[in-house]
């Protein structure tokens, strides 16, 4: 029988010891090192302001003209979306605002403008919307000029004076710029809010949101097309008549909106 020294013997206690805290990961059996005090991470950059106007598209598009808040904006149709002239828009549609109010809620809904190219600039010129002295000119999406005559014109605050008692008639929704319910009464034409209980027509109710929406994109978006936007709710039972009366209410403001005007006379 072999003799196992007192030596070898101190070995194996050692390793027989030391064993069981090795398989708990490198270091457990060592006096920990003194941890130095974590630093505080660098705060992050402040967001950069997004500049007004961004590069002009080198699309040309076709001039035309739109209505916006009934009022008549030059525009040009590049790739099915109309790019209105934003001076146009500052003059005629906003002018109870400031530019400092403008800029604000276009950050806040972090809308972009581009800058005309020289061909559009010389045709917004020729034809008399610029005067012959203006150096650029910004455009804006028809969408984008929606959502910011929304937030400015018919916010819910700006709405309050039109709220009242519950308006008899069926649900509807719709999901642009955030989305919102409400009820349709098609006879007097108002849909109401079922958040804020204001009255809309339907053309400004599809641009009415209580969620602010930055992401989406609603390519070509026309609230003059707002049969498009408007649906009747899930839950209403009789859900193919009251789509009938959205399409007779749809044919009867298209019908109103196509209708020539009486214009005053200026003048002898």
């Amino acid at each position: 029988m072999d003799v196992v020294t007192p030596h070898i013997s101190s070995v194996l206690k050692t390793y027989q010891a030391s064993a069981p805290r090795s398989l708990q990961g490198p270091g457990r059996g060592r006096a920990a090192a003194p941890q130095q005090p974590a630093r505080a991470p660098p705060p992050p950059p402040a967001p950069a302001a997004p500049p007004i106007l961004l590069a002009a598209d080198p699309v040309l598009g076709e001039r035309g003209e739109t209505l916006l808040e009934g009022e008549p904006i030059s525009c040009f149709s590049v790739g099915g979306e109309r790019r209105l002239c934003l001076p146009q828009i500052l003059t005629s549609v906003l002018t109870d605002f400031s530019l400092e109010q403008i800029n604000r809620v276009c950050d806040e809904l972090q809308i972009y403008c581009s800058r005309c190219t020289p061909e559009q600039l010389h045709e917004l010129k020729s034809t008399g919307v610029l005067p012959r002295s203006a150096p650029s000119c910004g455009l804006i999406t028809q969408t984008d000029a929606e959502r910011l005559c929304a937030a400015l014109l018919h916010s819910p605050a700006a709405a309050a004076a039109g709220r009242g008692r519950p308006l008899p008639g069926f649900r509807v929704y719709h999901e642009c710029f955030g989305g919102a319910r409400g009820v349709c009464a098609p006879h007097s034409g108002l849909v109401q809010c079922a958040e804020c209980r204001a009255l809309y027509g339907p053309r400004r109710f599809v641009c009415h949101s209580h969620a602010t929406e930055h992401r989406t994109c609603h390519w070509g978006f026309d609230s003059a097309r707002w049969r498009r936007f408007l649906l009747v709710a899930d839950e209403e039972a009789e859900r193919d008549k009251c789509a009938a009366l959205l399409d007779e209410l749809a044919a009867r403001d298209h019908a109103n909106a196509h209708a020539p005007l009486k214009r005053k006379q200026v003048g002898p």
